[in-house]
């Protein structure tokens, strides 16, 4: 498993800086382990009916106050 940079790396913070805000968010988001096994766990359910799909897909977002395009 790729270890993902934290805000202490040299370089992050400068880099993190010049991304637009949703990117800024994912970068943060990325770096919460608790968002990371809920997004990984989500993933998981690709071959679920599409209501189960969107259902967990809405429950996660509302968690983590995302909102997800169409």
């Amino acid at each position: 498993m790729q270890t993902r940079p934290d805000w202490h790396t040299s370089g992050f913070l400068d880099r993190v800086l010049t991304l637009d805000l949703p990117d800024f968010a994912q970068e943060f988001l990325l770096l919460n382990q608790d968002y990371v096994r809920g997004y990984r766990t989500l993933a998981r359910y690709k071959d679920a009916d599409e209501a189960a799909r969107q259902r967990n897909l809405h429950i996660f977002a509302r968690q983590w106050g995302l909102r997800f395009p169409c």
